[in-house]
Protein backbone atom coordinates (compact mmCIF):
# COMPACT_ATOMS: atom_id res chain seq x y z
CA UNK A 1 0.00 0.00 0.00
CA UNK A 2 1.28 3.45 -0.91
CA UNK A 3 2.32 5.80 1.85
CA UNK A 4 -0.53 8.01 3.08
CA UNK A 5 0.12 11.75 3.17
CA UNK A 6 -0.93 14.03 5.99
CA UNK A 7 -3.53 15.65 3.75
CA UNK A 8 -5.04 12.29 2.80
CA UNK A 9 -5.21 11.27 6.44
CA UNK A 10 -6.90 14.55 7.40
CA UNK A 11 -9.49 14.17 4.62
CA UNK A 12 -10.14 10.56 5.59
CA UNK A 13 -10.75 11.59 9.21
CA UNK A 14 -12.97 14.45 8.03
CA UNK A 15 -15.07 12.00 6.01
CA UNK A 16 -15.68 9.78 9.03
CA UNK A 17 -16.54 12.75 11.25
CA UNK A 18 -18.96 14.02 8.59
CA UNK A 19 -20.72 10.67 8.34
CA UNK A 20 -21.03 10.38 12.11
CA UNK A 21 -22.26 13.96 12.48
CA UNK A 22 -25.03 13.29 9.99
CA UNK A 23 -25.85 9.95 11.62
CA UNK A 24 -26.87 11.52 14.91
CA UNK A 25 -28.98 14.39 13.62
CA UNK A 26 -32.74 13.99 13.38
CA UNK A 27 -33.49 12.18 10.08
CA UNK A 28 -35.29 14.50 7.68
CA UNK A 29 -36.26 13.73 4.08
CA UNK A 30 -32.83 14.85 2.90
CA UNK A 31 -30.93 12.85 5.49
CA UNK A 32 -30.89 9.52 3.67
CA UNK A 33 -29.46 11.09 0.51
CA UNK A 34 -26.83 12.95 2.52
CA UNK A 35 -25.97 9.82 4.51
CA UNK A 36 -25.49 7.71 1.40
CA UNK A 37 -23.21 10.31 -0.12
CA UNK A 38 -21.23 10.67 3.11
CA UNK A 39 -21.00 6.90 3.59
CA UNK A 40 -19.64 6.48 0.07
CA UNK A 41 -16.83 8.94 0.75
CA UNK A 42 -16.15 7.66 4.27
CA UNK A 43 -15.81 4.03 3.27
CA UNK A 44 -13.09 4.99 0.77
CA UNK A 45 -11.08 6.74 3.45
CA UNK A 46 -11.70 4.33 6.33
CA UNK A 47 -8.96 1.96 5.22
CA UNK A 48 -6.44 4.75 5.70
CA UNK A 49 -7.41 4.98 9.36
CA UNK A 50 -7.35 1.34 10.45
CA UNK A 51 -8.95 -2.08 10.24
CA UNK A 52 -11.50 -1.60 13.04
CA UNK A 53 -12.74 1.69 11.60
CA UNK A 54 -12.79 0.25 8.08
CA UNK A 55 -14.95 -2.70 9.16
CA UNK A 56 -17.35 -0.47 11.11
CA UNK A 57 -17.62 2.02 8.24
CA UNK A 58 -18.34 -0.80 5.79
CA UNK A 59 -21.08 -2.14 8.08
CA UNK A 60 -22.70 1.28 8.40
CA UNK A 61 -22.48 1.93 4.66
CA UNK A 62 -24.26 -1.37 3.94
CA UNK A 63 -27.02 -0.50 6.41
CA UNK A 64 -27.43 2.97 4.88
CA UNK A 65 -28.04 1.44 1.46
CA UNK A 66 -31.12 -0.37 2.76
CA UNK A 67 -32.85 2.31 4.86
CA UNK A 68 -35.47 4.89 3.99
CA UNK A 69 -36.50 8.03 5.83
CA UNK A 70 -39.51 6.50 7.58
CA UNK A 71 -37.50 3.57 8.91
CA UNK A 72 -34.68 5.84 10.01
CA UNK A 73 -37.07 8.19 11.80
CA UNK A 74 -38.77 5.32 13.65
CA UNK A 75 -35.37 3.96 14.68
CA UNK A 76 -34.27 7.38 15.90
CA UNK A 77 -37.38 7.78 18.04
CA UNK A 78 -36.91 4.31 19.49
CA UNK A 79 -33.31 5.01 20.50
CA UNK A 80 -33.54 8.64 21.59
CA UNK A 81 -37.29 9.41 21.97
CA UNK A 82 -38.73 12.71 20.72
CA UNK A 83 -37.62 14.74 23.71
CA UNK A 84 -34.94 13.45 26.08
CA UNK A 85 -33.87 9.91 26.91
CA UNK A 86 -32.25 9.82 30.36
CA UNK A 87 -30.70 6.45 29.57
CA UNK A 88 -29.24 7.64 26.28
CA UNK A 89 -28.63 11.41 26.46
CA UNK A 90 -26.79 12.79 23.44
CA UNK A 91 -25.41 15.82 25.29
CA UNK A 92 -21.94 15.91 26.84
CA UNK A 93 -22.96 17.79 29.96
CA UNK A 94 -25.29 14.95 30.94
CA UNK A 95 -22.08 13.03 31.62
CA UNK A 96 -19.69 15.82 32.62
CA UNK A 97 -21.78 17.97 34.97
CA UNK A 98 -23.41 17.24 38.30
CA UNK A 99 -25.49 20.42 38.55
CA UNK A 100 -26.74 23.34 36.47
CA UNK A 101 -23.75 25.59 37.20
CA UNK A 102 -21.34 22.97 35.92
CA UNK A 103 -23.51 22.46 32.86
CA UNK A 104 -23.33 26.17 32.07
CA UNK A 105 -19.58 26.27 32.59
CA UNK A 106 -18.94 23.19 30.46
CA UNK A 107 -21.15 24.41 27.63
CA UNK A 108 -19.32 27.75 27.68
CA UNK A 109 -16.00 25.92 27.37
CA UNK A 110 -17.25 23.96 24.36
CA UNK A 111 -18.71 27.09 22.75
CA UNK A 112 -15.34 28.79 23.25
CA UNK A 113 -13.70 26.19 21.03
CA UNK A 114 -16.32 26.85 18.37
CA UNK A 115 -15.99 30.62 18.48
CA UNK A 116 -12.22 30.39 18.05
CA UNK A 117 -12.91 28.91 14.60
CA UNK A 118 -15.86 31.13 13.70
CA UNK A 119 -18.53 28.52 14.44
CA UNK A 120 -21.88 29.19 16.10
CA UNK A 121 -24.04 26.19 17.04
CA UNK A 122 -27.43 27.77 16.42
CA UNK A 123 -29.91 24.95 15.83
CA UNK A 124 -28.67 22.72 18.64
CA UNK A 125 -26.94 22.88 21.99
CA UNK A 126 -23.18 23.25 21.81
CA UNK A 127 -22.68 19.97 23.64
CA UNK A 128 -24.89 17.87 21.33
CA UNK A 129 -23.16 14.79 19.92
CA UNK A 130 -23.77 15.75 16.29
CA UNK A 131 -22.49 19.30 16.84
CA UNK A 132 -19.22 18.14 18.38
CA UNK A 133 -18.71 15.67 15.54
CA UNK A 134 -19.40 18.38 12.94
CA UNK A 135 -16.89 20.64 14.67
CA UNK A 136 -14.20 17.97 14.45
CA UNK A 137 -15.09 17.52 10.77
CA UNK A 138 -14.49 21.24 10.28
CA UNK A 139 -11.09 21.08 12.02
CA UNK A 140 -9.99 18.12 9.92
CA UNK A 141 -11.03 19.86 6.69
CA UNK A 142 -9.18 22.99 7.78
CA UNK A 143 -6.08 20.91 8.47
CA UNK A 144 -6.27 19.31 5.03
CA UNK A 145 -6.67 22.73 3.40
CA UNK A 146 -3.69 24.09 5.33
CA UNK A 147 -1.57 21.10 4.30
CA UNK A 148 -2.57 21.56 0.68
CA UNK A 149 -1.46 25.20 0.90
CA UNK A 150 1.75 24.30 2.74
CA UNK A 151 0.71 26.48 5.69
CA UNK A 152 2.68 24.86 8.51
CA UNK A 153 1.48 27.20 11.26
CA UNK A 154 -2.18 26.64 10.37
CA UNK A 155 -1.63 22.89 10.29
CA UNK A 156 -0.12 23.07 13.77
CA UNK A 157 -3.00 25.21 15.05
CA UNK A 158 -5.65 22.84 13.67
CA UNK A 159 -3.91 19.78 15.05
CA UNK A 160 -3.53 21.38 18.49
CA UNK A 161 -7.23 22.26 18.51
CA UNK A 162 -8.17 18.70 17.51
CA UNK A 163 -6.00 17.22 20.22
CA UNK A 164 -7.38 19.55 22.89
CA UNK A 165 -11.02 19.08 21.93
CA UNK A 166 -10.82 15.30 21.71
CA UNK A 167 -8.85 15.04 24.97
CA UNK A 168 -11.03 17.46 26.97
CA UNK A 169 -14.41 16.64 25.45
CA UNK A 170 -15.04 14.06 22.73
CA UNK A 171 -12.98 11.17 24.11
CA UNK A 172 -14.26 11.70 27.64
CA UNK A 173 -17.87 10.85 26.84
CA UNK A 174 -18.35 9.58 23.28
CA UNK A 175 -17.24 6.01 24.05
CA UNK A 176 -19.83 5.98 26.85
CA UNK A 177 -22.70 7.26 24.72
CA UNK A 178 -21.69 4.96 21.87
CA UNK A 179 -22.25 1.92 24.08
CA UNK A 180 -25.58 3.28 25.29
CA UNK A 181 -26.80 4.04 21.77
CA UNK A 182 -25.88 0.53 20.62
CA UNK A 183 -27.99 -0.96 23.43
CA UNK A 184 -30.92 1.48 23.05
CA UNK A 185 -31.09 1.01 19.27
CA UNK A 186 -31.12 -2.77 19.49
CA UNK A 187 -29.55 -3.22 16.07
CA UNK A 188 -29.98 -1.53 12.71
CA UNK A 189 -28.65 1.85 11.62
CA UNK A 190 -28.02 3.47 15.00
CA UNK A 191 -26.26 0.43 16.41
CA UNK A 192 -23.99 0.42 13.36
CA UNK A 193 -23.37 4.17 13.74
CA UNK A 194 -22.62 3.72 17.44
CA UNK A 195 -20.08 0.99 16.73
CA UNK A 196 -18.34 3.20 14.17
CA UNK A 197 -18.31 6.04 16.70
CA UNK A 198 -16.68 3.84 19.33
CA UNK A 199 -14.06 2.45 16.94
CA UNK A 200 -13.24 5.86 15.48
CA UNK A 201 -12.84 7.65 18.82
CA UNK A 202 -10.51 4.88 19.97
CA UNK A 203 -8.51 5.39 16.77
CA UNK A 204 -8.40 9.15 17.30
CA UNK A 205 -7.06 8.73 20.82
CA UNK A 206 -4.12 6.76 19.45
CA UNK A 207 -3.58 8.95 16.41
CA UNK A 208 -3.56 12.14 18.48
CA UNK A 209 -1.40 10.46 21.14
CA UNK A 210 -3.68 11.31 24.02
CA UNK A 211 -2.48 8.58 26.36
CA UNK A 212 -4.87 7.64 29.16
CA UNK A 213 -8.08 9.64 28.79
CA UNK A 214 -9.98 10.56 31.96
CA UNK A 215 -13.50 9.42 31.05
CA UNK A 216 -16.53 11.03 32.60
CA UNK A 217 -18.61 8.87 34.91
CA UNK A 218 -21.07 6.68 33.08
CA UNK A 219 -23.91 8.00 35.22
CA UNK A 220 -25.74 10.59 33.12
CA UNK A 221 -27.93 13.13 34.84
CA UNK A 222 -30.89 15.18 33.65
CA UNK A 223 -29.62 18.23 31.78
CA UNK A 224 -30.84 21.73 32.58
CA UNK A 225 -33.08 22.32 29.60
CA UNK A 226 -34.71 20.24 26.92
CA UNK A 227 -33.03 19.93 23.51
CA UNK A 228 -34.52 22.14 20.82
CA UNK A 229 -35.69 21.16 17.39
CA UNK A 230 -33.11 18.85 15.87
CA UNK A 231 -31.96 20.11 12.51
CA UNK A 232 -28.58 20.70 10.89
CA UNK A 233 -26.45 21.37 13.98
CA UNK A 234 -23.87 23.88 12.80
CA UNK A 235 -24.18 27.44 11.56
CA UNK A 236 -26.74 28.33 8.92
CA UNK A 237 -24.22 27.67 6.14
CA UNK A 238 -22.73 24.16 6.36
CA UNK A 239 -19.04 23.57 5.74
CA UNK A 240 -18.85 21.16 2.79
CA UNK A 241 -15.71 19.43 1.63
CA UNK A 242 -14.48 21.60 -1.27
CA UNK A 243 -14.92 19.93 -4.66
CA UNK A 244 -11.24 20.02 -5.52
CA UNK A 245 -10.34 18.48 -2.16
CA UNK A 246 -13.03 15.84 -2.44
CA UNK A 247 -11.94 14.91 -5.96
CA UNK A 248 -8.34 14.74 -4.81
CA UNK A 249 -9.35 12.71 -1.79
CA UNK A 250 -11.35 10.22 -3.84
CA UNK A 251 -8.49 9.85 -6.30
CA UNK A 252 -5.90 9.44 -3.55
CA UNK A 253 -7.92 6.92 -1.58
CA UNK A 254 -8.64 4.82 -4.65
CA UNK A 255 -4.89 4.44 -5.10
CA UNK A 256 -3.98 3.80 -1.47
CA UNK A 257 -6.71 1.54 -0.08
Amino acid sequence: MARVTGEERALSRAAIYRLLGLSFTYPTRDTVTDLRRAASVARMGAGVIGAAVFDAAEDLARVVEGVDQATLEASFQRAFTLSYNEDCPVHETAFSARHIFQQTQHQADIAGFYRAFGVDARAERADHLSVELEFMYLLAVKEATARDGDEAEHVKLCRQAQRSFVRDHAARWMPLIAQRIDVAAGGGFYSAAARLLGAFVASEEKFLRLGNVARFRDEPVLIADEPGEMTCPMAATPVPMPNNEREGFEHAVSHTC
